[in-house]
């Protein structure tokens, strides 16, 4: 397969991106920037509202009702500050005021790697599912991890999150075969784990 190096060495147009896919009218609206930690108090919240709305019926309700706000923020201002988190970027769709969705990305944790990225998190507000918000804050995610010159990122997603997993598959990733039981809070939660390949710069 020719990658964008083979490409200008050949003299051919640059290939576009794999994830530089059309998304849907809905998110036309929505701008992308990076997350700040003042943002930390709304995208806590709508970490919250996301987990209890998408993966309702997927893992146990006591785990859903023991996720709280006042978690969730101490969590966010931990991965929104330079000095706790250095290696973690997060990005955000917003309309006006409004965070309407978020992606965390970095390089891989476990097993750490400087030279593979991974995407820790994506959540869309739950009004706005399957509105291409996702699809959006995924593309800008990826293009920052392939500006490196990392060539593969992977993430973990619920194993039974069905939904999830068929939007992973449709813009490309597959599963690696890996497995994991995570406890959450006393909860064992299964979860798979999906890669895909990025493209240099173009």
């Amino acid at each position: 397969m020719l990658t964008a190096a083979h490409h200008r060495a050949a003299g051919l147009p640059a290939r576009a991106h794999r994830y530089d896919r059309p998304v849907g009218a809905s998110s036309k609206r929505a701008a992308i920037r990076d997350a700040t930690l003042p943002d930390a108090e709304a995208i806590a919240e709508l970490h919250v509202a996301s987990w209890r709305t998408a993966y309702q019926g997927i893992v146990p309700d006591g785990f859903l009702e023991g996720i709280t706000r006042e978690s969730r923020i101490v969590r966010w201002v931990s991965a929104l500050s330079p000095s706790e988190s250095p290696l973690t970027e997060t990005v955000v769709a917003v309309d006006g005021g409004e965070i309407l969705g978020f992606c965390s990305f970095g390089p891989r944790r476990e097993p750490a790697s400087s030279e593979v990225g991974e995407v820790y998190a994506l959540h869309v507000h739950p009004r706005l599912r399957r509105s291409g918000i996702g699809t959006l804050l995924l593309h800008a995610a990826l293009r920052r991890l392939a500006t490196p010159g990392w060539d593969t990122a992977v993430l973990w997603v619920l194993r039974d999150n069905v939904n999830a997993r068929a939007f992973y598959e449709a813009l490309g990733w597959s599963p690696t075969g890996e497995e994991m039981v995570e406890n959450r809070s006393g909860y064992a939660i299964p979860e798979v784990r999906y890669t895909t390949t990025l493209d240099g710069p173009g």
